[in-house]
């Protein structure tokens, strides 16, 4: 596995979320970001959004300025168990954050973060399924 994500592994994540997105039917975009969030490749389907690929991209981007996936994000966020803690994403003033399912941030051997991958156009859990795909074909899996 790299020590840096670069264009080449990007490519690869992103043609394995569109791949396994193509399987079961569905027009997807995925993104893959730098350990900044700054995009090094995103893709969209014919028939996908232009909204598919900003979310893949919000995904990405927010795994990687919280440092964790953003399905971990979004439980922590609204965990009505934290009462007056509860904090609302715009609390933190970027509107690029986006607390849902599939922003899968990608760690090397060490688990320092290199960046994340994002995707959009399922269900949420179709989204996180495809993404964790992707992140295992990039950990060697």
């Amino acid at each position: 596995m790299a020590k840096k994500l670069g264009l080449e592994d990007a490519r690869m994540i992103v043609d394995c979320m569109l791949t396994e997105a193509d399987k079961r039917g569905i027009k997807f975009a995925a993104a893959v970001v730098d350990a900044g969030g700054d995009l090094i490749h995103l893709a969209r389907m014919d028939g996908a959004s232009a909204l598919n690929a900003r979310m893949s991209y919000n995904k990405a981007y927010t795994a990687t300025k919280w440092q964790m996936d953003t399905r971990v994000l979004k439980t922590r966020l609204f965990d009505m168990s934290l009462g007056d803690e509860r904090r609302e994403i715009t609390w933190f003033c970027d509107p690029l954050y986006t607390p849902v399912w599939g922003g899968i941030v990608l760690r090397d051997a060490d688990g320092a973060m290199l960046g994340a991958l994002g995707q959009s156009g399922g269900t949420y859990q179709q989204d996180e399924e495809i993404g964790q795909i992707a992140a295992k074909l990039f950990h060697g899996g």
